[in-house]
């Protein structure tokens, strides 16, 4: 009797469990779809300046905030718009200032009681001056202090 309960269990089919194996997969899609958007949302699109000296942005730190000066340009109307966008969301100066106050209290400090909070600044191209100048103004009221700037890498002649 023992050896007929070997050869049942030995003929029955192996059982391969799929439907967890396809959620995991599931998840991690939506996880790294989520992730992709997130990254996308904190660059808006636009067209960099360019330098000899531009790096690559390797060593990103986390808790970084990105700041986009934006420009646009209207044929039908002739209008130039010129602003800052903070992950997808317009600001003006006055809330920009206050936004970066809040990040910077938020933000670990170092020994002297500074925000180690950390900025890049990516305007556009066609940006006037004074919108960037305008913007590293906030940070200073907000009291950071740790600037980057985008860029695009200048070929050389």
């Amino acid at each position: 009797m023992a050896m007929m309960n070997i050869r049942s269990l030995a003929m029955e089919e192996p059982q391969s469990f799929f439907t967890s194996m396809i959620d995991i997969v599931f998840l991690l899609l939506i996880f790294f779809m989520c992730v992709s958007e997130m990254a996308r949302v904190e660059n808006e699109a636009l067209t960099l300046p360019k330098a000899l000296s531009a790096k690559e942005d390797k060593d990103v730190v986390k808790g970084r905030q990105v700041i986009n000066v934006i420009y646009s340009y209207d044929q039908r109307t002739g209008r130039v718009d010129q602003g800052y966008v903070v992950r997808g969301q317009r600001y003006t100066l006055q809330r920009l200032t206050d936004f970066l106050k809040g990040r910077a209290e938020a933000a670990e400090k170092d020994e002297k009681g500074v925000s180690k909070l950390q900025v890049k600044i990516r305007a556009d191209a066609r940006t006037e001056f004074q919108f960037v100048q305008m913007a590293m103004v906030a940070c200073m009221k907000a009291g950071v202090w740790n600037l980057s700037f985008g860029c695009e890498p200048k070929k050389p002649r």
